[in-house]
């Protein structure tokens, strides 16, 4: 996707510009082993710096620069007033919604200390909604009680952020309030470098998987942020040496952090989300960070919303991490209408300042679209036939398999919720395996109650005719409950242990998925058999759980 990283004003503009240092870096070392991938992302990425006063801008080239409201402001600055950086905002309009328009994804990026961020940043991200784009806000309180502002541009700041609540778009805000330690006080600059640095960081990460249409399902995107609420993003480096695997403590500490993300301004609930992960490693690490960053969003309770999508950065260079985006849950929204039209559009390139004997290697340009006015080239037309056959109608939607079926209807397609509601004579085979490991996914669960009585029957005796649990022996407390037996309240504490070894997870999580949908007197149907000793599982089941049920 061609993606836009805007700021608004001077702070937004500080961390924009940590952002493209760390992007230029990763251009740099990316071009040596894949030229043509490093061209590609580098078209991909289009930065602006947008501000009111021209003289912050003179350090930057004359392309990222975006100076609005030249009569309003003379060029000046908004003088602190957010209501002059909305003036001139609005005087600029016709030059802003231009360079919107050639973007599918709008990063911007502003503060609430001065005038043009606090004055900007919402009329911006809204002007990028209403062109159908996928808008990612990411505003940064000051500080009241730290007198990084008075109280008028405080409560400025909050109302900014009612904005986007009523507005119905996800803003993630920054609580600059945290960034201040008592018991070891710090200059201001010190403390916004500090926190700057994570959200250049986690931006960095999320951009390889936005700019990659095959990474993360663009429904899937219109889902996640939809509705209002707030957005956390957390970072973690997670960089073993070349050839080793992360270690188990390594892991632990990167989940951990990645869901700990003290500056942001909600910790509550999360529902869809998004999980970047960068690094040439197994799918066993994988398997485990995925697990404990859902244990950790389950200690809410067996109902919680989270929806997980995963993606691969797997072009990222060094520093390899962990990037997460959880959205804040606040019910169940429509999915955004995108309009992805931009992708045939060519980006203005990233300005990386690459020297002479650094250029990257250029590629062959995209293909031009013919305007309509354009004559088009002469083309060798067949006479037709004199009795042409009539055209047989068009057949009504397939799907390949019960997977496909399913996430149709987790995106209302029409075509899937009527087969949903009566067609469960549909030629169509549901793999016993495939069934299991999709229970087993977060999304599933809004799609199972759309599904009719006949559908949830036929599932549950599939389920039933090739499922086999091990009835495993797990420790609760002082005493030792087999799976079989435990109570719901049961299940969802130890689903919530992160120690929880991986394949009893995967079992207890099957067997709670089942309750939690046909009812705990259902499970009276499956086969249990006795779990192997845990010495003999240990190394041998750590490696194949990924594989279990795939």
């Amino acid at each position: 996707m061609n993606i836009l990283l805007l700021s608004s004003g001077g702070g937004g503009g500080n961390i924009l510009r940590s952002l493209k240092a760390l992007f230029r870096r990763d251009l740099l070392v990316t071009q040596k082993s894949d030229a043509r991938y490093a061209e590609r992302l580098r078209r991909a990425i289009t930065t602006k710096f947008l501000d009111t006063n021209e003289f912050s801008l003179n350090d930057l080239p004359k392309e990222e620069r975006l100076v609005i409201g030249a009569a309003t402001t003379r060029r000046m600055g908004s003088m602190h007033n957010p209501d002059v950086a909305r003036k001139a905002l609005d005087e600029s309009r016709d030059e802003v919604a231009s360079l919107l328009s050639r973007h599918s994804v709008v990063i911007v990026i502003g503060t609430g200390g001065k005038g043009t961020g606090a004055g900007t940043i919402f009329p911006l991200a809204q002007m990028a909604r209403q062109q159908k784009k996928l808008v990612i806000p990411i505003f940064v309180r000051p500080s009241f009680e730290r007198h990084e502002v008075e109280k008028r541009r405080y409560d400025h700041a909050l109302a900014v952020a009612e904005q986007f609540d009523a507005a119905g778009i996800r803003l993630m805000e920054i609580l600059n309030d945290r960034g201040y330690k008592e018991t070891d006080p710090e200059p201001q600059p010190v403390v916004w470098e500090r926190m700057n640095s994570p959200i250049a960081r986690g931006l960095r990460g999320l951009i390889y998987v936005l700019w990659d249409l095959s990474q993360v399902d663009p429904s899937d995107l219109s889902v996640l942020f939809a509705g209002q609420g707030r957005l956390r993003m957390g970072f973690s480096e997670l960089d073993p040496q070349s050839g080793q695997e992360p270690t188990d403590d390594q892991i632990r500490a990167a989940v951990q952090a990645c869901w700990e993300n003290p500056y942001a301004a909600f910790d509550g609930i999360v529902g869809t989300s998004l999980v970047c992960i960068q690094g040439h490693w197994s799918n066993v690490v994988d398997g485990k960070i995925k697990g404990q960053l859902a244990a950790l969003a389950l200690r809410k309770g067996g109902d919680s919303p989270y929806n997980p999508l995963h993606a691969r950065a797997v072009h990222a260079p060094r520093p390899w991490g962990v990037t997460t985006l959880f959205a804040e849950y606040t019910g169940n929204h429509a999915p955004l209408e995108i309009d992805w039209s931009a992708e045939r559009r060519t980006a203005v390139p990233l300005s990386t300042r690459l020297d002479p004997d650094e250029t990257i290697t250029e590629i062959a340009e995209e293909p031009v679209l013919v305007k309509a006015s354009e004559p088009l080239p002469a083309v060798d037309v067949q006479p037709a036939e004199a009795n042409p056959q009539p055209m047989s109608p068009e057949p009504a939607p397939a799907f390949a398999t019960f997977w496909d079926f399913a996430r149709a209807v987790n995106r209302s397609d029409p075509a899937a919720l009527k087969l949903a509601s009566d067609g469960v004579e549909a030629d169509m085979t549901i793999d016993g395996r495939e069934l299991r490991k999709l229970l087993g996914t977060f999304w599933f669960r809004s799609v199972f109650p759309r599904l009719s009585q006949q559908w949830q029957d036929r599932m549950l005796n599939v389920l039933v005719d090739h499922a086999i649990v091990a009835d495993h022996a797990i420790a609760f407390g002082r005493r030792t409950v087999h799976l079989r037996e435990m109570t719901p309240e049961e299940r969802q504490r130890m689903l919530s242990d992160p120690a929880l070894p991986d394949a009893v997870r995967a079992d207890l999580q099957f067997v709670d998925a089942v309750a939690r949908h046909w009812g705990d007197e259902a499970m009276k149907r499956f086969t249990f058999t006795a779990a192997a000793p845990a010495a003999e599982t240990s190394r041998l089941g750590a490696l194949l759980q990924p594989f279990r049920h795939g």
